[in-house]
């Protein structure tokens, strides 16, 4: 049961998981205008070690008006995972920016997901205990079954939170589960929400706190699904201080950005590709340069042995050894030609084929 009754505020602290989704410097002018008004402070709900779960502004707010004692609700849960989901179902009514929807949806979704294994452990447990007191009975012949702690996961001294399936978060509906309790469109948004999130935070820890922020002011003042392309393309796309104020004040959407990037990248790989095979048609013209030079050069040499040969006393003595081998190194040599000539018609064209002038 939770207990009523008033608490010093020096003894109250902020649950750490508050800052983290709703941040720290949030306006509470309003609040502490109308407590200093109406002189009322609606009532805090904290743990037994003063942990408050419910009434952070109202915290703050007292600390500024000076206020030192406040009335108190006292409620404890079974697992941290419990005050946490308490915590964040006590906001879903108050005003939100899309970023703390998301930061809502990122440690909802771990917490859910914490709970549905904690359950499932706590399931199988049981299920071995009643297995084991059925063993019992069918030995002793008993009809008497010992008495169990209740089963239905619900505790007598904490309140009841949402309703919901058991396997809800273990079939994979988790994400549609956090959208309608931190209040998103669908399970899609989610994860586009909680990505965005994590790249935010990712450019924070890189110290791009102006990425950072303008990522954020996009899925705050636009939307999560322009958020989300943006965060996807922060590192491929540049803009402008005035394409940025743009993107801001919704003149123009980061997409229209994004596929002109796109756009010089391929312009920049179609350029990339042609001067690659321009680099490789000019290492096939200087290959078949050489190749040309180096036939030619061993045909000459072919040429002067041919004319050397002719030259020598013991060649010309014997005619009928010198004609049959000169009409054989003549066929040869005519040959050679032949091919030296098509040869040096040989080109690269633009593709990197050998063709063959006409």
């Amino acid at each position: 049961m939770s207990e009523h009754r008033k608490m010093k505020i020096s003894d109250l602290k902020p649950h750490p998981k508050n800052e983290e989704i709703y941040g720290h410097n949030e306006d509470i002018s309003d609040l502490v205008e109308k407590i200093k008004r109406s002189g009322q402070v609606h009532t805090l709900v904290v743990t037994s070690n003063g942990i408050v779960l419910a009434g952070h502004r109202r915290l703050r707010a007292c600390k500024e008006l000076g206020i030192e004692e406040v009335d108190v609700e006292i409620v404890d849960f079974e697992t941290p995972e419990q005050e946490i989901e308490y915590l964040i179902d006590n906001n879903a009514t108050r005003e939100k920016t899309n970023e703390q929807k998301a930061r809502e949806a990122v440690v909802l979704k771990q917490t859910l997901s914490a709970l549905a294994e904690k359950r499932k452990k706590s399931k199988l447990k049981q299920n071995r205990l009643s297995n084991g007191v059925s063993d019992l009975v069918v030995q002793e012949g008993s009809t008497d079954v010992p008495n169990s702690a209740p089963r239905n996961g619900q505790f007598t001294d904490t309140p009841n939170l949402a309703e919901r399936g058991e396997d809800d978060f273990v079939t994979g509906e988790t994400r549609e589960v956090v959208a309608q309790k931190v209040g998103l469109k669908s399970g899609h948004e989610v994860d586009r929400a909680i990505n965005t999130i994590k790249k935010v935070d990712e450019l924070k820890k890189e110290g791009r706190d102006e990425d950072a922020k303008f990522v954020t002011d996009v899925m705050n003042n636009r939307s999560i699904s322009a958020a989300d392309s943006l965060a996807k393309n922060i590192d491929k796309i540049r803009l402008s201080e005035e394409e940025k104020e743009d993107i801001r004040r919704g003149r123009k959407s980061p997409n229209s950005f994004i596929k002109r990037n796109e756009k010089k990248e391929e312009h920049k790989n179609s350029e990339e590709k042609l001067a690659e095979s321009s680099d490789k048609v000019k290492n096939l013209e200087d290959t078949l340069v050489e190749i040309q030079k180096r036939y030619h050069d061993y045909l000459l040499g072919f040429q002067e042995d041919v004319k050397w040969l002719s030259d020598k006393v013991f060649y010309r003595d014997d005619e009928e050894v010198s004609g049959k081998t000169h009409s054989e190194l003549q066929n040869c040599l005519e040959k050679l030609k032949s091919i030296s000539n098509v040869m040096e018609k040989m080109v690269i064209d633009e593709f990197g084929c050998i063709t063959i002038e006409k």
